[in-house]
């Protein structure tokens, strides 16, 4: 019985731990935006900011995927992007993990592999759940089922 509890309280950590690094995530978005040099010139957003997370992760190791997403902002603002991936592992246990990326925006569609790594077990091929924001001065984003593939 104790082990069956011991396997419950560790998603709640998990969602807890996902949820702080979120925040953690958006604040440095935030402020990584706000330190932009095109906004503190007085430039204007020609658009929102758009993400997409692709249909499929490229499996690296047990400890690492790459989650590939689409980001459309303004050139010269700057952006940061956090990815978070679930994989249900069967017999209660799931793999978590999360990764992000930062850099200049070009003004057209940017494709970016995003590095995932799991923090408890370890991914497999197969069907995941990802979620992913992405910031500029504003922010986006985008919750989708993926297929982890070789």
């Amino acid at each position: 019985m104790q082990h069956r509890r011991h396997g419950i309280r560790r998603p709640r950590l998990f969602s807890a731990v996902f949820a702080i690094a979120g925040l953690v995530a958006l604040a440095l978005a935030v402020g990584f935006a706000n330190a932009s040099p095109s906004v503190k010139a007085g430039y204007k957003n020609s658009g929102p900011t758009t993400m997409r997370i692709s249909q499929s992760a490229q499996f690296i190791s047990s400890f690492q995927i790459n989650v590939e997403i689409t980001l459309s902002c303004s050139a010269g603002s700057g952006y940061f992007a956090s990815v978070n991936v679930q994989q249900p592992q069967g017999f209660g246990s799931t793999t978590t993990g999360s990764g992000s990326t930062s850099g200049q925006c070009t003004g057209r569609q940017q494709k970016l592999a995003v590095p995932v790594f799991a923090f408890f077990g370890g991914w497999q091929l197969g069907d995941a759940v990802a979620s992913a924001t992405a910031c500029t001065a504003t922010c986006a984003s985008d919750t989708k089922q993926i297929h982890i593939v070789p």
